[in-house]
């Protein structure tokens, strides 16, 4: 009976209270499993709070380092975004630059005569009758997705594309040097102006004897009538064969121009050029005169086409 009643006090824990103000003690008994729990829930408590904050710690250095990332994105994104826009807009310029070269370079050839409607330039297609035009470039920039690595290769393929265009055309107007060159040059060569301003009174082919009167003879050039004195030109680019007198043409002047023209200006007053000079179209070369054959002060003026004389007036 002992035993037990010993037993049982083991299994109890009692708590003593004494209020400052009261005489009376009061006491709390409990079975002695209940502080342990108590014990234990706290230290759970107390763990699963510790690991709560430890977690909670790591998981908010992740959101800020992830927030960060995320700002440095579309930071990246959004430089991209203008970098895009940027070289979008110089693709755009170098397409409108070589559609001007292009114009360009086919009103130079209309110009110079050069006629190529039949070698269109690889990559560009006639858009008109009058210009030419490179293949449209699309903008590629679309501000409502920010995935950019699309926009970022067909940028590329633009810049491949009109980096193709750029060598056509670049060899387009290598090849065309040449010709326009050879076309200027022949254009300053051939006569295309008057020599002096007058009046023809002779023209070119078969006429009169202007001295007899009687029988006719083959004029070889045109005489255009003036004051004495007036200046005479050069009607285009050459060099000065010959200057100086000569039986029945007096004072004569005669320029070779290349390209087979050759022309001949007699009866001058005086020569204003020597042998070798380099004349260019409209310079003076002389001034009206009467020497040599002349009934009276006017300019002989004659072309001769591949050592064969034409008709001077079909080159005014």
């Amino acid at each position: 009976m002992k035993k037990a009643i010993r037993r049982n006090k083991k299994k109890h824990i009692t708590f003593l209270y004494i209020p400052e103000n009261e005489s009376s003690v009061k006491t709390l008994r409990l079975t002695s499993w209940i502080p342990k729990f108590a014990i234990l829930t706290l230290a759970a408590i107390l763990i699963y709070a510790g690991s709560y904050t430890v977690a909670y710690r790591n998981l908010k250095d992740k959101y800020e380092i992830s927030l960060c990332s995320i700002q440095e994105i579309t930071a990246i994104n959004n430089s991209q975004r203008i970098e895009i826009e940027r070289l979008e807009d110089n693709a755009l310029e170098i397409q409108e630059q070589l559609c001007d070269n292009i114009n360009a370079l086919k009103e130079i050839k209309e110009l110079v005569g050069i006629n190529d409607d039949n070698a269109a330039p690889p990559n560009i297609q006639d858009k008109s009758s009058n210009t030419y035009q490179t293949i449209p470039f699309q903008p590629i920039v679309n501000t409502n997705n920010t995935n950019y690595t699309d926009h970022i290769f067909e940028l590329k393929t633009s810049f491949v594309s009109l980096s193709k265009v750029a060598k056509s055309q670049k060899t387009l107007i290598e090849d065309s040097v040449a010709p326009i060159k050879d076309k200027v040059a022949y254009l300053k060569a051939k006569p295309s102006i008057k020599p002096v301003q007058g009046k023809i009174t002779a023209g070119y082919g078969y006429r009169k004897n202007p001295f007899s009167g009687r029988g006719s003879e083959f004029h070889k050039g045109v005489d255009i009538a003036t004051r004495t004195g007036t200046p005479v030109v050069a009607t285009a680019d050459g060099t000065v064969t010959y200057s100086g007198w000569k039986s029945g043409y007096g004072n004569m002047v005669i320029i070779s121009h290349g390209y087979g023209f050759i022309t001949v200006y007699a009866h001058n007053s005086k020569l204003l050029v020597k042998i070798g000079d380099k004349v260019n179209r409209g310079q003076q070369i002389s001034r009206v005169g009467s020497t040599g054959r002349s009934t009276a002060p006017h300019l002989h003026y004659e072309i001769k086409l591949n050592g064969k004389n034409v008709d001077p007036a079909r080159y005014f």
